[in-house]
């Protein structure tokens, strides 16, 4: 197993005041493990469809809070809830922001040990060395590309943007998935002398329907005679005739 192991995975809140460490030991990563789940439970809690999961020994796990002024209390800058049908485990979120932070669960008895922190809150440069830390299957090397890198502006600073690249290994487990099938870029850019900013996002969406399209033909509607609702043209064509 590579040394690089020996090293810590970063994570936070949105807004800052919860902070944690993963301290992983050098030379193992057993009992690291990613898991995505999608029961009632967890879909519910996080307000997602897929949950996302990194489990680790509770041992390796570390926090901290930061709070912004001095009336902010530890209990109300790391809440903690248990749900009444769920009463042997815990959920942590930040009272401030509202980030899901951890999910922690003594059913069964083994699973006391370990804490499960969610992925979303792992720092962004930090979720990029999950697969290089061989957390995730192995994939095949991908080819190499040549990256030429943009010059900097010497003509003062410029505003950076919030780092929103995507997450490589994430985006291939759902290629050829109804979810690939989705593609969002955003980005923001600045004029040099800084009186101009745009933001913008682009979403692409392909799928069978624009396949169906490039045929040219009309599919035929069928929703009159499931439902029995003709046009008011058809129904005067009959004479009017009762049984």
């Amino acid at each position: 197993m590579s040394s690089n192991l020996g090293r810590a995975l970063r994570g936070s809140c949105h807004c800052g005041r919860n902070q944690y460490i993963v301290q992983i030991p050098g030379n193992t990563s057993e009992g690291a493990q990613i898991l995505f789940d999608s029961t009632a439970n967890h879909r519910i809690s996080s307000a997602t469809p897929l949950s996302a999961f990194l489990r680790v020994p509770l041992s390796w796990y570390h926090s901290q809070i930061f709070p912004f002024f001095p009336d902010e209390s530890r209990a109300s800058i790391r809440r903690v809830y248990s749900h009444p049908a769920e009463q042997n485990a815990m959920r942590q979120f930040c009272g401030f922001c509202g980030t899901p932070l951890s999910y922690w669960s003594e059913e069964p008895r083994s699973e006391a040990d370990y804490i499960q922190v969610t992925l979303g809150s792992l720092l962004t440069e930090d979720l990029h060395d999950l697969e290089e830390l061989g957390l995730l299957p192995e994939e095949p090397a991908p080819e190499i590309m040549d990256i030429i890198p943009t010059p900097r502006s010497t003509q003062g600073s410029q505003l950076v943007g919030r780092d929103i690249t995507s997450i490589p290994w994430f985006e291939s487990m759902i290629l050829g998935s109804r979810l690939g099938n989705v593609h969002t870029t955003r980005g923001v850019r600045e004029s040099r002398d800084g009186r101009v900013r745009v933001e913008y996002e682009i979403t692409e969406w392909t799928g069978d329907d624009a396949a169906d399209g490039e045929t040219g033909e009309k599919p035929e509607s069928s929703s009159a005679s499931a439902t029995g609702k003709r046009k008011r043209g058809e129904a005067d064509g009959d004479g009017g005739n009762t049984a």
